[in-house]
């Protein structure tokens, strides 16, 4: 059975935040008990005025005045305390829905083809899962979502109270709804707009930001201050532009368009009311109750026109959330372990000898997408505990080798095997845990060399990571340092040279015990002296492993096996070293354009 690429990860933001709020139900019903109750303390207080002005003044009857004035002071005091309770469980439940959206999202990012996720700035990662699924949860739901429903329980209620009152007086209110509404449905399209320009505006501005500080020692080098003083000063004036519109738009339709029409309407009803005062109809009481219900009735409608305004923002960072959703995972294969591999895929070091991995690719291409091709044919077969080399011109395909191997990257056609089992018949976690791998973009933690050398596994003994660093010339250089292993190294071990942050990346992949160490490029930063120790420091580490060497400087590779010759993404050349520099070709003319920087090696 072989496994193809996943199809498009099936969630979408709006489908896990129905998802979380189903699992909030507990909560979502204590919130409309309490909005509940809350609405029936709300509307005892007009009613207050009404007893207070019709009956309690007319009858000069103190005590029931006395009584109605404590109640105008407990009703606002108990009405503030549940609307604390309300604010937060709203604020709880929005954190849940953008908590759910942003670790779903992080958990599908951790598994996508690098080769989609390429396609995004940093900075567009980051922006969507921290801004777009926090203006989900915490201010969709928990600012608007939920207190429209809320206002849903205030508003019937008010409706009732108002209708109690004088139900005519209540149809001529209602007319501000429809009208309101209706003029803010038209501005939907200009505002999905809008926020999109803004939403993209802010994505540009992080990933720029993203960028620059990692790049702070190249801006200086070419003093290239002004011109990103500019760069800046240009998104600033964007962004302000772009901020003005959304903001004055936001009040527009929020507040000055439903404020308008509730005034006009409000004139109506102070009108009629007082014609219906003079026919003996209504009471002033009773219209001074409806007064004060009436506010609460457009307060909803207002809630309302804000929930649409900002249902288009939520609309607009769904869109960018779910475009990452869409992207396609890693395909995962059938979990099929080779012989060497079983108590590794378990997590639990073998006590037997290491035995290498064998490695073969029987035709196999690549081209990422550009036009060009990383890989073309390519057919070799690596025996267990081989030594090879690949050595080429920049560009020809080298590094695709070891994305290859890796699983980063999955071939057009042909097929790559370990250990007879064909890659896409082998789970990643399987294949990874074989192998150790010193890329030619080290990254690291900013955090301690010891966590550094263990990650992921931060209990790892002691006792084999400073084995594992003495193999590589590194351990005298950490235990000479004031803080040794516990050392923070900084943003991507920066306070680190090149050569210490290489031998540290070999401590790394050592410690994993693989039976097949790929290096890229692992000792293009070391000066002769150190490089020759890490050497010697390979021979020792590899025994018993196969490896492969990606490399640019040839002294790396000179006591390889075999070395195999790369141009144009296909082998050209392969043999011994001897073989290939009496051979007269392509390895040969690389040999004598780096002869002056390599020690002189008998043929």
């Amino acid at each position: 059975m072989r496994s193809l690429a996943n199809k498009p990860f099936p969630q979408t933001s709006f489908t896990l935040l129905k998802k979380e709020l189903r699992n909030q139900i507990p909560r979502l019903t204590l919130l409309f008990a309490l909005a509940l109750i809350g609405t029936a303390v709300g509307l005892v207080q007009p009613f207050l005025f009404k007893l207070l002005l019709d009956t309690a003044i007319p009858a000069a009857d103190l005590r029931l005045i006395g009584l109605l004035l404590v109640g105008m002071v407990i009703v606002p005091v108990l009405s503030a305390g549940l609307n604390a309770a309300n604010h937060y469980l709203r604020a709880y439940i929005g954190e849940s829905v953008s908590q759910r959206l942003r670790r779903d999202l992080f958990n599908h990012l951790l598994h996508v083809r690098l080769a989609d996720l390429e396609q995004f700035k940093t900075g567009e990662h980051l922006h969507r899962l921290t801004r777009s699924c926090g203006r989900i949860g915490e201010a969709f739901v928990g600012n608007h979502l939920l207190p429209l429903a809320m206002s849903a329980i205030l508003l019937l209620g008010t409706l009732a109270a108002m209708t109690a009152l004088h139900w005519r007086l209540t149809l001529l209110a209602l007319l501000a709804f429809p009208i309101s509404y209706l003029l803010t449905r038209k501005t939907r399209s200009h505002a999905q707009n809008l926020e999109r320009d803004f939403s993209s505006t802010l994505e540009a501005g992080q990933s720029y930001l993203t960028e620059f500080f990692p790049g702070m020692r190249t801006i200086r080098a070419f003093n290239a201050e002004p011109y990103e003083k500019a760069r800046w000063q240009d998104w600033l004036v964007k962004h302000r532009s772009i901020k003005a519109r959304v903001t004055a738009f936001h009040e527009l339709i929020r507040i000055v368009l439903p404020e308008t029409v509730n005034y006009v309407a409000a004139g109506l009803v102070f009108g009629y009311g007082a014609f219906e005062i003079i026919q003996g109809r209504l009471t002033v009481g009773s219209l001074v109750a409806f007064a004060a219900y009436l506010p609460r009735a457009y307060a909803v409608l207002q809630s309302l026109l804000g929930t649409h305004v900002n249902l288009q923002e939520a609309r607009v960072n769904a869109e960018k959330i779910d475009a990452l959703f869409a992207l396609s995972r890693e395909p995962t294969g059938v979990r099929v372990l080779s012989p060497g591999n079983a108590s590794q895929e378990a997590g639990v070091a073998s006590a037997s000898p290491l035995v290498g991995a064998a490695l073969t690719f029987s035709y196999v291409s690549f081209d990422y997408g550009r036009g060009d091709f990383g890989a073309r044919e390519l057919t070799f077969h690596v025996v267990p505990g081989e030594f090879i080399g690949i050595v080429g011109p920049s560009g020809g395909g080298k590094s695709t080798i070891i994305d290859l191997i890796m699983g980063f990257y999955s071939p057009q056609s042909g097929t790559i095997a370990l250990d007879g089992v064909d890659l896409r018949d082998l789970s990643l976690n399987s294949l990874r845990n074989q192998i150790g791998l010193v890329s030619q973009d080290l990254f690291f933690w900013n955090d301690t060399i010891g966590r550094n050398i263990t990650y992921p596994r931060p209990d790892e003994d002691p006792g084999a990571v400073s084995e594992v660093a003495r193999s590589v010339q590194i351990d005298e250089f950490i235990t000479g340092l004031p803080r040794d292993y516990r050392t923070i190294i900084g943003e991507r071990g920066l306070t680190l040279s090149g050569g210490e942050r290489q031998r540290l990346a070999i401590a790394r992949a050592l410690l994993k015990q693989p039976r097949l160490l790929l290096l890229d490029e692992a000792t293009s930063s070391l000066d002769a002296l150190t490089e020759q120790k890490v050497r010697t420091a390979f021979e020792e580490a590899r025994a018993g492993r196969t490896a492969i060497v990606v490399a640019h400087r040839l002294s790396t590779i000179r006591n390889a096996d075999r070395i195999l010759v790369i141009d144009q993404g296909r082998i050209v050349e392969t043999g011994t070293r001897k073989e290939l520099l009496k051979h007269g070709g392509l390895f040969s003319d690389l040999y004598n354009a780096q002869s002056f920087d390599l020690p002189a090696i008998a043929l």
